[in-house]
C-alpha cells in the first residue's frame, strides 16, 4: 500500500474494530512492567514531564540494551493534517526477526493488515491525548495466535509542536498460561 493512500479508505478499515487489540493508558504498566517503566521515567526525566519528547531527547547510547525492541516511525499526514501512514524509519533486530525487515517501508505494506491497523490505531490515539499509549495484540494471526505483543508508543513532537514520530519499544511474550 502506498504511503498516499486515500485516508478515508484507511480509516473505514480501522473503524471496523480489531479483535484482539487493546490500547491502554501507561499508568498501569508504570508499576508492572519494568522495560516500559524504564522508557517513560527516561523521557520524563528529559522533559521534566512538562512537554512531549523530541527526536532531539534521545541518546541511543543510554538505551543500548533495548534497541533490539524499539522501532522509530515517522509519520505521514494527508491534506488535513490527520495521520494516514507512518514510515519504519529505525527497526531493532528483535522487532525485524519476529515481523520481518521493513525499514524505509510504509506501515501498511505487511503483508498481515492488522498490523498496519493496529499502529495507525495507537498512533492517532496517542496524537489524541498528546500522551504515551500502550497497544496489546492477543491474536497476532492463526500461526502467531500463542503469542501477546506488547507496543509502547511514545509520541515525538518537532519544534512546531506537531507529532512527527513515534519511539516504539516493542515487547513479545507468550500469551499461554500456565
Amino acid at each position: 500500500m502506498s504511503s498516499f493512500q486515500d485516508t478515508e479508505e484507511i480509516a473505514e478499515r480501522i473503524q471496523k474494530g480489531l479483535p484482539g487489540f487493546t490500547i491502554h493508558d501507561v499508568d498501569g504498566f508504570r508499576a508492572t512492567d519494568r522495560k516500559i517503566a524504564r522508557v517513560l521515567s527516561y523521557f520524563d526525566e528529559r522533559t521534566g514531564g512538562k512537554r512531549l519528547p523530541s527526536r532531539t531527547d534521545i541518546s541511543p547510547r543510554e538505551l543500548t540494551d533495548l534497541l533490539p525492541n524499539v522501532v522509530m516511525l515517522t509519520v505521514v499526514r494527508d491534506d488535513a493534517g490527520a495521520i494516514c501512514d507512518a514510515v519504519l524509519t529505525l527497526m531493532g533486530t528483535s522487532v525485524v526477526e519476529f515481523y520481518g525487515e521493513y525499514s524505509g517501508r510504509s506501515i501498511f505494506e505487511h503483508p498481515a493488515p492488522q498490523v498496519g491497523e493496529r499502529i495507525m490505531m495507537s498512533m492517532r490515539e496517542s496524537e489524541r491525548r498528546r500522551a504515551p499509549v500502550v497497544g496489546e495484540a492477543y491474536q497476532l494471526s492463526e500461526e502467531k495466535n500463542h503469542l501477546r505483543v506488547t507496543i509502547l508508543y511514545v509520541p515525538l513532537e518537532e519544534e512546531s509542536g506537531q507529532i512527527e514520530r513515534f519511539f516504539l519499544l516493542t515487547q513479545v511474550r507468550s500469551n499461554v498460561s500456565g
